[in-house]
């Protein structure tokens, strides 16, 4: 991964690894006087993990970050106090928890949801919520996103985002990495988004939009960063598409020469989800690029489910190919079987996909941006900080 090759997006590669270079750059953005703040959505399981409690001690070690948000979702009130007792003992006076089950927040986002469509609520959701928090606080400048799963976590990640925004004129970073371990793997971007992506161009020809979208070494990745303006300007969805909307968001709010993407790690590994969720995933991820088609003129007549769904099978199993190679090149564990299956299973949700889009007036909802809620209710920023700083003193 790290090579010089450059993509249409400015392509970063990572090339000196290592606790030195952590500090160069902590030290580089701080004397930007840009302050950093990272966005973590986490459920409650996450605070009982190594990985989380690595994280987090990670992040209050790091000269270079300043401020640590973490969106607590589906949570009761006696988790929360839970998680405010966990994170204030490794972040002291760094982290605030955001428990977006709060019920006063909940009537903040009935309110909001009078005016506007909120759609399923999901991952979207608590990053909006996270970052109205953030906007509405206005103690950082700049802000990264990330999971509260990551297993081959180190204090580069965040950094690395946050340098191209700090001090090389960019305004959104996106992370790339390789995933893998004994074997390959990344199953829905190499098994779905890469090949859709092809299937996509083969049927529709040049697009200047698929061929931004294509572009990304990892799009999938929750890793990225930006102003806090950037984030306060971007429609995210509610759903799983949350990743490939903001890619597409980006693409509607911003010169590509604004965009970068960096190598955050030379492996990057967290925890794998159960096939259920692969589904939904790939479901709501192929209803983003109907819908985002869709919006730019691109009409699906009669009988373009099938031709789309039989062009991705081809491409996929073109794509395993490849990939057994790369297994077999590098000492990896290969599974054809399993390859195969993911691609049927990914298949069925091309399906799903086209009804959920043919059925619904709005089949992927996109959050407001928080510019639009306050202007049309004015305070509802300073209610959500509000609320928050209650919740935490209250904690105390």
């Amino acid at each position: 991964m790290a090579d010089l090759h450059q993509n249409l997006v400015p392509t970063v590669p990572y090339l000196r690894p290592g606790k030195r270079h952590a500090d160069v750059l902590s030290s580089e953005i701080e004397q930007t006087g840009k302050k950093v703040g990272v966005l973590i959505p986490a459920l409650y399981t996450d605070f009982s993990t190594e990985e989380m409690v690595y994280i987090l001690g990670t992040l209050a070690s790091t000269e270079g970050i300043h401020r640590v948000y973490i969106v607590l979702d589906r949570a009761t009130h006696d988790e929360f106090k839970t998680a405010i007792r966990i994170a204030q003992d490794i972040l002291r006076g760094k982290g605030t928890v955001i428990w977006n089950d709060n019920p006063y927040l909940r009537e903040i986002r009935q309110t909001i949801g009078r005016e506007f469509s909120l759609g399923r609520r999901g991952k979207g959701t608590a990053v909006w919520t996270g970052i109205g928090y953030v906007v509405g606080e206005g103690e950082t400048d700049i802000l990264v996103l990330h999971d509260a799963d990551i297993k081959t976590y180190t204090a580069e990640m965040p950094l690395l985002l946050a340098y191209p925004i700090a001090r090389l004129n960019y305004r959104f970073a996106k992370g790339f990495y390789a995933r893998y371990g004994k074997r390959l793997y990344g199953r829905v971007v190499r098994l779905f988004y890469f090949p859709i992506i092809r299937a996509l161009k083969i049927i529709f020809g040049y697009d200047p939009f698929l061929e931004y979208m294509g572009d990304f070494r990892y799009p999938l990745s929750g890793e990225m960063a930006g102003y806090v303006d950037v984030f306060q300007k971007l429609r995210i969805p509610s759903d799983w598409g949350m990743e490939v909307s903001i890619l597409a968001e980006a693409y509607r709010t911003m010169r590509i020469g604004d965009m970068v993407q960096v190598q955050i790690a030379h492996r990057y590994d967290h925890k794998h989800r159960p096939g259920d969720d692969l589904r939904r995933m790939v479901t709501d991820i192929f209803k983003t690029f109907l819908v985002e088609l869709s919006s730019r003129g691109v009409i699906f007549s009669s009988g373009i489910e099938r031709t789309i769904k039989q062009t991705y099978i081809t491409t996929a199993k073109d794509y395993v190919e490849t990939y057994e190679a790369v297994a077999l090149l590098n000492g990896l564990e290969f599974n054809i079987h399993r390859e195969l299956r993911y691609i049927e299973l990914f298949s069925e949700c091309i399906d799903e996909a086209f009804k959920e889009f043919a059925s619904d007036t709005n089949p992927s909802p996109r959050l407001p941006v928080w510019e639009r809620v306050e202007s049309a209710l004015p305070g509802t920023l300073e209610k959500i900080v509000s609320v928050v700083k209650d919740s935490l003193a209250a904690v105390k």
